[in-house]
């Protein structure tokens, strides 16, 4: 039998055990630490994200395990310097502690770190510059990227087959210009003569491919100065039954679902592509690391890669074309 003193002693114990366990599962005694998340903007050059299905995968990959909140988002038109600089000071005062940009002009951006104007860490997609808040940046050599396009369509051209650079007309990026510039240094260093065509504007290049088509005599080859260029193209041949006849070739860069498919259906003879999903995770790696004040490698240089359809289910390039979260 327990006397009245030991039923006193287990009654306190037992309120013991209850106040301790409401302790506990309130967060009274044993705290979780709590993580911090991190705001980071990510401002492209463009318009549209078409062009960065797999960058967003890696992108969203990257906020997932390093705890982030990233906002993606594009200009209201293409390639237009003075509304990305708005948006890069409207994130800022919004509360962004990082941006990841991909400049439309770099000489806008670097007046603007200059006069301080950009307060925040920010990593910068597809140039180099020298700045305070500057803490990393992806690459990758546009230029050269031009002359292995170029390299492997003379590879493959017929000998009388006339070859013609698709071109925006007005605004060009700095790795449209880059790209460009590789391809037409290595045409002339091959002796081979070329026409350049200007683009409309409006994404229908159905009149670009028939000039091309008047203009030259025979069959075609054709080098795209843009990842939109090459998909409109390829869009465009895809609706004319005279393509695959006049058509013999045609290159560009880039590695979007639509350019994927187009290639795969033969419209798109070869394409130069990044590793985008890991130019996403990256990026926002870098600005997390950081903002907890960590080293980490302030310039990375991506590799390209020529494509053709029989590598697309090659393992290699399917995990890189093709990512899975």
């Amino acid at each position: 039998m327990i006397g009245k003193k030991g039923k006193l002693l287990l009654l306190c114990y037992m309120i013991f055990l209850v106040v301790l366990f409401l302790m506990c599962s309130t967060d009274l005694i044993i705290r979780e630490p709590e993580q911090e998340i991190y705001q980071i903007a990510v401002i492209i050059e463009d318009a549209s994200d078409n062009n960065y299905g797999n960058f967003r995968k890696g992108m969203d990959q990257a906020a997932m395990e390093f705890n982030a909140d990233v906002r993606f988002i594009t200009l209201y038109e293409k390639l237009e310097p003075n509304q990305q600089m708005e948006f890069i000071v409207r994130e800022q005062q919004d509360g962004a502690d990082a941006l990841i940009v991909a400049p439309v002009d770099e000489g806008k951006l670097f007046e603007a770190l200059s006069q301080k104007q950009i307060t925040v860490p920010m990593v910068l997609l597809g140039c180099e510059l020298a700045g305070e808040e500057i803490i990393g940046s992806i690459t990758s050599d546009y230029k050269k990227m031009g002359q292995e396009i170029t390299s492997q369509m003379l590879r493959r051209k017929p000998q009388d087959a006339s070859v013609v650079i698709f071109s925006e007309r007005e605004k060009s990026g700095m790795a449209g210009q880059d790209f460009r510039e590789g391809m037409t240094e290595e045409l002339v260093r091959n002796g081979c003569a070329y026409q350049r065509i200007y683009c409309s504007e409006n994404g229908d290049l159905k009149e670009s491919l028939q000039k091309a088509m008047d203009l030259c005599k025979g069959q075609i080859v054709i080098l795209a100065e843009s990842p939109e260029i090459l998909t409109q193209t390829a869009a465009a041949g895809a609706e004319d039954p005279l393509f695959l006849e006049r058509v013999c070739g045609l290159y560009g860069r880039g590695s979007a679902i639509p350019v994927l498919n187009y290639l795969d259906r033969d419209y798109i003879t070869g394409t130069c592509a990044l590793d985008e999903f890991s130019m996403g995770y990256y990026s926002v790696c870098m600005a997390v690391r950081a903002l907890e004040g960590l080293e980490s490698s302030n310039s990375l240089k991506m590799d390209y890669y020529y494509v053709e359809k029989e590598d697309l289910r090659k393992k290699g390039y399917e995990k890189m074309l093709y990512p899975i979260e």
